[in-house]
């Protein structure tokens, strides 16, 4: 499949340094072992108790109930932050090898608008942190890897900026933060991908809406090349779109959890198949599990993973 990479950024990739291209079997292994029948198990019950709001308690309730108890199954030990708002922040921790002190999050809202389910927003995204840290529980990062399940992502990211805060406030050597909003929808249908913005040679996304967009500003653009090297080696069959160190330029590309991190003078990227530029279901009630593409999310799944052990990975 074609890489699809914005012109402007090559001579800066290519100042970056080159590395081996050549998959680590143990890393292909893990990476192979993503489930599809789990990450729709996990769309399923997240959609359950209908739209997931501050006003549908037991919707609520069922979603921290849900993921911290496939997070303990995993082995890990999940704890919660509560926010001023009400509700609170999931988070759990899998212990680098390498430089522990330094953590890399990975983060997906849980919330939802109140006339949705949100299969693909953001149950998608939920679906694919759980999947990682199933995974990841069997080995070991060279980096701290934290799990960041927000709420009120819908109501002004008050989840993440809540998170960040406290970040903030413990002085922590943050890595950066991978944050994966709507992961779920991609169709081969021609002139399908809509685009805030189209410049001839600097940023022109495809016109089929098929890949995984990655977006983040010029800091974060370390934590994009990551993603995409894990891409190319370890999922090649997934397309991705390269808005690495432009999108903060765009309005548009704010409209999530990583804007938190930004905001703050964090490292962040986020992954999207870009909500309502291609999904027609986006904050409405059809957006559910059947309109999504299971076998687009595993790969996005996949390719998260691979971007976490690209410094290596010993099997636990």
């Amino acid at each position: 499949m074609y890489r699809y990479l914005a012109f402007l950024l090559t001579a800066v990739v290519i100042a970056t340094g080159c590395t081996d291209n050549r998959p680590q079997q143990d890393v292909a292994a893990l990476v192979a072992r993503v489930e599809q029948a789990r990450l729709s198990d996990h769309i399923v019950a997240l959609l359950k108790q209908g739209p997931r709001t501050r006003t549908n308690v037991a919707a609520m309730q069922h979603s921290v109930a849900y993921i911290s108890s496939q997070l303990t199954q995993y082995g890990y030990r999940p704890y919660t932050e509560t926010l001023a708002a009400g509700g609170v922040n999931i988070l759990a921790e899998r212990r680098g090898t390498g430089t522990p002190r330094r953590v890399l999050e990975l983060a997906a809202h849980y919330d939802t608008r109140a006339d949705t389910p949100g299969a693909d927003d953001n149950a998608s995204g939920v679906a694919a942190l759980l999947e990682v840290a199933r995974l990841l529980a069997q080995a070991q990062p060279h980096y701290t890897v934290r799990f960041c399940f927000f709420d009120h992502e819908e109501d002004g990211l008050a989840g993440s900026r809540h998170h960040v805060q406290l970040i903030r406030a413990r002085n922590e050597p943050l890595l950066g933060a991978i944050v994966l909003e709507m992961v779920g929808y991609a169709t081969e249908q021609p002139r399908s991908q809509g685009t805030p913005l189209r410049v001839p040679l600097l940023f022109s996304p495809p016109t089929t809406g098929n890949f995984i967009a990655v977006a983040g500003n010029i800091p974060s653009g370390g934590l994009g090349n990551r993603f995409e090297r894990a891409a190319d080696v370890y999922v090649p069959a997934l397309p991705y779109f390269s808005a690495n160190r432009l999108a903060g330029f765009l309005k548009d590309a704010l409209r999530s959890d990583h804007s938190a991190y930004w905001d703050s003078g964090y490292r962040a990227i986020m992954l999207t198949d870009t909500a309502d530029f291609r999904n027609p279901h986006y904050h409405q009630p059809s957006d559910t599990l059947e309109t999504l593409n299971l076998a687009f999310l595993q790969n996005v799944t996949r390719a998260v993973l691979a971007s976490l052990l690209v410094d290596g990975v010993a099997s636990r």
